[in-house]
C-alpha cells in the first residue's frame, strides 16, 4: 500500500514538473503584447462593425437608392481627390516609427506638415471640379460637404499609436466615431431630404476622434510633433512617396467602378451596387483586424530577426485562408436575408451582385495574407506592380463589362481584382518570404462547400438565420480543424 501511494506520488510529481513549464509557456503567450493587443482590438472591431451595421443599413434605407447613389458619387469623387493628399504617408510613418520610436515627434510633424499642404490642394481641385463639371446643384453640394473629410483626416495621427504599439487605443477611439456616428444618424437623419446632413456626419466626427489621438499621444507618450526643417520634410516625402503612388492606386481601383456606374446606368443603379459592395467591404474585418495589430510587430522584426519574421509571414498568410472560406460561404449562402435584414426588399438587386462578389471575399483575403506583409519587408516598388495589376482591371474591365452586362459585370469585375494581384505577386512572395503553402486551400475550400450545403438543407427545411449560421460555422470549423494539426503546433 506504501509502495502504491508512493509511486502515485512519484507520478504526480512528475505530472506537476512537466505542467510547470507548459503552464508558464501558456501565461508567457497569454500576456504577450501581440496577444493582449488582438484581444483588444478584435473585441473593438467587432463592436464597431456591430454598430456600423446600422450606419450601413439605416441611411440606405433612409435616403433611398436614388440619393444613398449620389451619395456614394460624392464619396467616391473625393476619394479621387484624396490621392493627391498621398495615402501612403501614413503606412510609412507607420513604419518609421515601429522601426525607430525615437523619430516619432519628428515623424509626426512631417507627416502632418505634407497631408496639410496637399489636404488643401485636393479640396481646391475637387471644388473646381464640382464648379465647372457638376451642374446638379445636389450632387455640386454633396461633393464640397464631403470633400471637407480631406481637411479633417489630414491631421489624423492615428498611424503614430499603431506604429508605437498601441494599437488598441485607435481601435477603441475607432469604436467611439461609429457610436457618435450611429447617434447622430438616428438624431439628425430621417428622411431623405438630409442627405446634406449625411454626407457633413463623416468630416465632422473625424474632427472629434482626431484630436482625442493627439491628447492620447501627449498623455501616454509625452509626444507632441517637433519642427523639421524644410530639408527635412522634403525628405519624408521623397521616402514616402512609393507608398504614396501605391496608395493612389488602391484608391483608383477602390472607386472607378462606382464612377463608371454612375456615370453609365445612373444614381439609382449606383445605390443598387453599393448595396452589395458595402457588405463586401464589411466582410474585411479579419483583415483589418490581424493587419492593424500584426504589421507594427512585422515591421520590427524585419530590422532584428529576418527568418522569424518570414515565419511570422507565413502563418499570417494561413489565418487569412482559412478565415476567408467560411467568410465567403455565409455570405453566398444568406445573401438574401443578409440584404433583406440590412436594407430591406428595396435593394433585392443586390443580392445576386453579393453571390458574385463573395468570390471576391477569398481573393481579397489572399491577397491581404500573402502580399501586404511585403511592405513590412521594404518591397513598396514590387506591391505597385501589384496594385497597378489590379488597377488595370478594375478600370479596364469596367469599362469593357459594364456598359455590356451592368451591375452583373461590375460584380465580376470586383471579383477579379484581388485574383490580378494576388497572382502577379506570388513570385514575389516566394522570393522574400518562402513556401507558398497552397495544399491549406483545400480543407477551407471543403468546409467552405460543406457551410453552404448545409446552409441551404436548412434553409429548404424553414431553419431560421439564427439556427443556421452557428451550424454553419460549426460545420466549417470541424472540417478545417481536422486537418490543422500542423498549423496549430506552429
Amino acid at each position: 500500500m506504501l509502495q502504491k501511494i508512493h509511486s502515485v506520488a512519484i507520478v504526480d510529481l512528475a505530472i506537476t514538473d512537466q505542467a510547470v513549464p507548459s503552464r508558464s509557456r501558456f501565461e508567457t503567450f497569454r500576456r504577450s503584447p501581440l496577444v493582449v493587443n488582438l484581444l483588444s482590438v478584435g473585441i473593438a472591431t467587432i463592436a464597431g462593425r456591430a454598430l456600423g451595421l446600422i450606419t450601413l443599413g439605416y441611411p440606405a434605407r433612409t435616403l433611398g437608392p436614388d440619393n444613398y447613389g449620389m451619395a456614394g458619387y460624392a464619396a467616391s469623387v473625393v476619394a479621387y481627390a484624396g490621392i493627391l493628399q498621398s495615402s501612403g504617408l501614413p503606412l510609412w510613418g507607420t513604419r518609421a516609427v515601429a522601426r525607430d520610436a525615437t523619430t516619432a515627434r519628428e515623424t509626426l510633424y512631417c507627416v502632418t506638415a505634407i497631408r496639410v499642404i496637399l489636404g488643401l490642394l485636393a479640396y481646391a481641385a475637387l471644388a473646381t471640379f464640382a464648379a465647372l463639371f457638376v451642374r446638379d446643384p445636389l450632387q455640386r453640394n454633396l461633393i464640397l460637404i464631403s470633400g471637407a473629410t480631406i481637411l479633417t483626416t489630414a491631421f489624423s495621427a492615428d498611424w503614430a499609436l499603431c506604429g508605437l504599439g498601441m494599437v488598441q487605443i485607435p481601435a477603441w477611439i475607432g469604436v467611439l466615431g461609429t457610436g457618435l456616428n450611429v447617434c447622430a444618424l438616428l438624431l439628425f437623419v430621417r428622411s431623405a431630404s438630409a442627405v446634406l446632413v449625411y454626407c457633413a456626419l463623416a468630416p465632422t466626427i473625424g474632427l472629434v476622434t482626431g484630436a482625442i489621438i493627439y491628447v492620447n499621444l501627449r498623455l501616454f507618450r509625452g509626444i507632441t510633433a517637433r519642427v523639421v526643417s524644410f530639408n527635412g520634410v522634403l525628405e519624408v516625402a521623397r521616402a514616402a512617396a512609393p507608398l504614396g503612388f501605391l496608395s493612389a492606386l488602391v484608391v483608383v481601383l477602390h472607386y472607378s467602378n462606382n464612377l463608371i456606374i454612375y456615370s453609365r446606368l445612373g444614381a439609382h443603379e449606383l445605390g443598387i451596387f453599393l448595396a452589395s459592395y458595402k457588405m463586401v467591404e464589411l466582410a474585411t474585418l479579419v483583415p483589418g483586424l490581424l493587419g492593424s495589430v500584426f504589421f507594427p510587430k512585422l515591421m520590427k522584426t524585419v530590422a532584428s530577426d529576418i527568418e522569424a519574421a518570414r515565419r511570422g509571414a507565413r502563418m499570417f498568410a494561413q489565418v487569412h485562408i482559412i478565415a476567408a472560406f467560411c467568410v465567403a460561404a455565409i455570405l453566398a449562402a444568406e445573401a438574401a436575408t443578409i440584404v433583406h435584414l440590412i436594407y430591406g426588399a428595396k435593394y433585392d438587386g443586390a443580392i445576386p451582385l453579393l453571390r458574385i462578389m463573395a468570390v471576391a471575399v477569398v481573393f481579397n483575403y489572399a491577397i491581404c495574407g500573402y502580399t501586404n506583409c511585403l511592405i513590412s519587408f521594404g518591397r513598396d516598388r514590387v506591391m505597385i506592380m501589384v496594385v497597378c495589376a489590379s488597377a488595370l482591371v478594375s478600370v479596364g474591365g469596367g469599362l469593357i463589362l459594364v456598359p455590356v452586362y451592368g451591375l452583373w459585370g461590375a460584380a465580376l469585375v470586383i471579383t477579379c481584382i484581388d485574383l490580378a494581384g494576388w497572382l502577379v505577386s506570388l513570385r514575389t512572395y516566394r522570393t522574400v518570404i518562402g513556401s507558398l503553402n497552397l495544399d491549406i486551400w483545400i480543407r477551407p475550400m471543403l468546409g467552405g462547400l460543406l457551410a453552404v450545403c448545409s446552409s441551404l438543407f436548412l434553409q429548404s427545411a424553414g431553419a431560421s438565420i439564427w439556427i443556421r449560421v452557428p451550424i454553419m460555422i460549426f460545420a466549417y470549423t470541424l472540417v478545417v480543424l481536422t486537418g490543422s494539426k500542423g498549423l496549430l503546433k506552429r
